[in-house]
């Protein structure tokens, strides 16, 4: 159940290069705001999404985006992808002070060029090593002769063909 005490702001990963968030600031926040930075301090300030990178543990700043100040979702589009992101929702006062009101989840974007993984895996399909008939072996009624578990062995990527002791269980 949403505390409607409390503001809140969710990441979800769309792709590499953008993260979509949805928020609600609650009438409570508002009011706390207020009674802090003034009476019509939340009215003339603006709202806005700070972006935060971590790497390494270091938190960097990537990016302010100023928002509608109706708006309860936002896409934020990134610069690159393979990021460990964040987000704070806020307001920005008229001296430019940023005070935050509400901290996302921290999301990981995928990579968005090919891998340079070497060891990736992928399994031969030849007509070499199909059953007879030049398809894949399937599972008939009354014959365990093709139901038992027989994988092709796996091949790395780039090299001849890898030794295994046992077949893996994918």
């Amino acid at each position: 159940m949403v505390d409607e005490d409390k503001s809140s702001i969710v990441l979800l990963v769309q792709n590499a290069r953008n993260v979509f968030c949805y928020f609600s600031v609650s009438a409570v926040e508002i009011k706390e705001f207020q009674d802090r930075y003034g009476e019509n301090s939340w009215k003339n300030s603006k709202p806005v999404i700070k972006v935060y990178e971590v790497i390494n543990g270091i938190v960097s700043e990537v990016k302010t985006i100023y928002i509608d100040a109706f708006a309860d979702n936002w896409f934020i589009h990134l610069d690159k992808g393979d990021m460990d992101v964040f987000v704070k929702l806020g307001r920005v006062l008229a001296d430019d002070t940023f005070v935050a009101v509400a901290v996302s989840n921290t999301v990981t974007t995928p990579r968005d060029n090919q891998s340079g993984d070497s060891a990736v895996y992928y399994v031969d399909v030849s007509e070499n090593s199909l059953a007879p008939n030049n398809s894949l072996p399937t599972c008939s009624e009354g014959s365990n002769e093709n139901c038992m578990h027989k994988e092709p062995k796996p091949y790395p990527f780039v090299d001849g063909k890898k030794k295994l002791d046992h077949i893996p269980d994918w």
